[in-house]
């Protein structure tokens, strides 16, 4: 499985004006973006935790269209939209449409919406689901699995950051320069994950959690068919044990 991104929103937030918005986050290893960096400088990465040597990098919310490739945007875009239950609606008092549903499924589509990423409702209407995984607190995620034109079948996660990212092996790399396009050919660029990056990863979650951040994962996997080789569904459509999100290591 592959890491797309570690996504920061403001808790407090939620106690002060009863929402919750996207304020930091990290894509793959090394990209910290903030929103309003210059005003935020604190939420940056910290050479102190992750070391004198790391190649991370921080750039302002506003500047991830130029950052990321535009593959990269639509993976990350895609994990937003369709991995999840929130839906737009107009609000009957203010008469201003809405994001309806959990806090943190809100403030992921209002993310995506305030950086001019593809309608959530497009984008959703667009996807083939296969099946949805809903959350559980046994597996601290919710996932969804999409069929891709190609007949890839991809499985989307989101949930506790400290959980799916020790499952991943792979993580997207995304270069300061804004160059990244995939060097090997179309597609998204990714690279393993050995301990100099788990311990980034640790320390970034780390850190978004001393400044009173709630942090979220988002995953991905492309499999050949679903349900995978040794997996079952039940039921009730439930994934039987060995569970694809316990192989995402494989």
């Amino acid at each position: 499985m592959a890491n797309a991104s570690v996504i920061c929103t403001d808790k407090t937030g939620t106690l002060t004006q009863n929402e919750m918005s996207v304020v930091a986050g990290s894509v793959g290893v090394h990209a910290k973006f903030v929103r309003r960096l210059d005003e935020n400088p604190t939420r940056a990465c910290d050479k102190e935790r992750s070391g004198p040597n790391s190649r991370d990098f921080a750039i302002d919310m506003s500047k991830l269209n130029a950052t990321l490739s535009p593959q990269l945007v639509e993976l990350f875009n895609a994990s937003i939209c369709v991995n999840s239950t929130a839906f737009e609606d107009v609000d009957p008092e203010t008469g201003v449409p809405t994001f309806i549903g959990s806090k943190t499924e809100t403030s992921l589509l209002n993310f995506a919406k305030t950086l001019g990423w593809a309608d959530y409702k497009v984008t959703r209407d667009s996807t083939k689901v296969v099946q949805m995984l809903p959350f559980s607190s046994e597996r601290k995620a919710m996932g969804c699995v999409v069929r891709l034109a190609d007949g890839v079948h991809r499985l989307y996660i989101k949930g506790a950051s400290e959980i799916l990212t020790r499952k991943c092996k792979r993580h997207v790399v995304v270069y300061q320069e804004g160059a990244n396009e995939n060097p090997n050919g179309s597609g998204i660029e990714t690279a393993s994950i050995g301990e100099v990056e788990e311990d980034n990863i640790s320390r970034t979650i780390t850190f978004y959690a001393s400044q009173t951040l709630r942090t979220i994962a988002l995953c991905y996997r492309d499999f050949r068919r679903w349900p995978p080789d040794n997996v079952q569904l039940l039921d009730n459509e439930e994934v039987a044990s060995p569970s694809p999100l316990r192989k995402t290591c494989d």
